[in-house]
């Protein structure tokens, strides 16, 4: 009889070592054995943005979590945080110019980290949701996330243009 065990596996610092490799891909060394290409997953993406990170290899098979990046060797923490902040990347709105719906899509005219930013959300009750306390997120049909950190101190027009979609 086959039973599935929740364990997990805690790499050790000492042990892990990111690069990237000639294509610009991270690969990781374990224990001076080559893994190969691997990828980093955030276990709590908004909240602890540098600790428990999974590691997988392209199979999608987990090899292990790192607690905390800074435990790591400097250029291996360096490496893991670049990987990450690429497959995390979530601009800043900082600005809702308007949002206009047609034909069940919503148009967003915004400033994003200082620059227009124009975007589509499909859906918007399931696409605009808030993470963690007073952080808003915003998911274009593109796939594309979008940040609104402490979305209480936003500016008065953006919260009015937003809060009919919230609730």
């Amino acid at each position: 009889m086959k039973t599935d065990k929740l364990s997990i596996e805690f790499l050790k610092p000492e042990s892990c070592n990111f690069s990237f490799n000639d294509n610009g891909f991270l690969v990781m060394t374990l224990s001076n054995e080559p893994i190969g290409r691997v990828k980093l997953i955030r276990t709590y993406p908004y909240t602890l943005t540098d600790e428990y990170i999974c590691v997988h290899n392209l199979d999608d098979k987990e090899i292990g979590i790192i607690r905390d990046l800074k435990q790591l060797d400097e250029s291996s923490c360096e490496c893991a945080k670049k990987e990450l902040e690429n497959r995390y990347y979530c601009p800043t709105v900082t600005s809702i110019k308007s949002v206009k719906e047609r034909m069940g899509h919503f148009y967003f005219q915004t400033i994003v980290d200082g620059k227009e930013k124009n975007f589509t959300v499909r859906d918007i009750t399931r696409n605009m949701r808030f993470a963690s306390g007073d952080t808003l997120l915003i998911f274009d049909m593109d796939g594309n996330r979008y940040v609104i950190p402490e979305f209480e101190k936003t500016e008065p027009k953006s919260k009015r243009l937003l809060e009919p979609y919230l609730y």
